[in-house]
C-alpha cells in the first residue's frame, strides 16, 4: 500500500510556501480525499493548510477540473523572445538609448517597458 504523505511529499517537494500547487499535486489531493482519507489527513501529507485542500474540493466539484483559471489583467506586449534581444541589444552596446531600444521593436513600447526589461 502506498503511504500518503509519501506521495504529498514526491508531488511537493521543492515547492516553497504560498506557491501554487501543480494540477498534478491537487488532483492527488481530490482522488486521496475521494478514496476516503480525511481532509485534515491530506493536508498534512502534502504540506497545505485545511482550507486549501477544502478549496480545491469546492473548484473540483463546481467545475469538474483542477486546473488554475486563467490570470485576469493586461496581457504582455512583447513576447519572450523579443524581451531577451533587447536585454542582448543592452548588453551587448550598452550606450544605446531608450529611444533606439524602442525603435528596434516598432516603438509599439513605452519608455518603462525598456526600463523594467533592461
Amino acid at each position: 500500500m502506498v503511504n500518503l504523505a509519501e506521495i504529498g511529499a514526491k508531488l511537493t517537494a521543492g515547492r516553497q510556501s504560498g506557491q501554487e500547487l501543480s494540477p498534478t499535486a491537487r488532483a492527488a489531493i481530490v482522488g486521496a480525499v475521494a478514496a476516503g482519507a480525511s481532509q485534515s489527513a491530506v493536508a498534512r501529507a502534502f504540506r497545505v493548510d485545511r482550507t486549501a485542500v477544502y478549496r480545491i474540493l469546492q473548484r473540483f466539484e463546481s467545475s469538474t477540473t483542477v486546473e488554475s483559471k486563467p490570470r485576469t489583467g493586461r496581457p504582455e506586449v512583447l513576447t519572450r523572445r523579443e524581451k531577451r534581444y533587447i536585454l542582448q541589444l543592452a548588453k551587448r552596446y550598452p550606450r544605446l538609448t531608450t529611444q533606439i531600444l524602442i525603435n528596434t521593436i516598432d516603438g509599439r513600447i513605452s519608455r518603462s517597458t525598456i526600463h523594467r526589461i533592461v
